[in-house]
């Protein structure tokens, strides 16, 4: 398994829509090959890395079908949720600390 941090590197990469393109051109010419399909083995031997291979595959695969990737959105409720704990943060910076009482006094 792909470590995560090498998958996010790969999709923050900046070269990341010509990697995905590159992908998509290896996936046809194997697809219209003599073995009729693009594995693992012939992209690692293309040059993607293991990490490249799991985060581009999808997008490659959209090309080659001719429909849009998938572009993942924040969940609904997402930014709403962010301001509400931005906002009791504040009010909890506001609210003071209970006084303590000091050594020796009497109550």
């Amino acid at each position: 398994m792909t470590a995560p941090s090498l998958i996010r590197a790969a999709q923050a990469a900046p070269d990341r829509a010509t990697r995905i393109n590159l992908m998509a051109e290896t996936m046809r010419r194997h697809q219209s090959g003599p073995e009729e399909a693009c594995t693992f083995h012939h992209l690692a031997a293309a040059g993607f890395t293991a990490a490249e291979i799991e985060a581009y595959r999808d997008e490659a695969r959209a090309i080659l079908s001719g429909r849009p990737a998938v572009v993942l959105a924040a969940p609904p409720g997402r930014m709403e949720g962010e301001q509400l704990v931005k906002a009791a943060r504040a009010v909890r910076r506001r609210i003071t600390p209970p006084v303590t009482r000091q050594a020796g006094a009497r109550s």
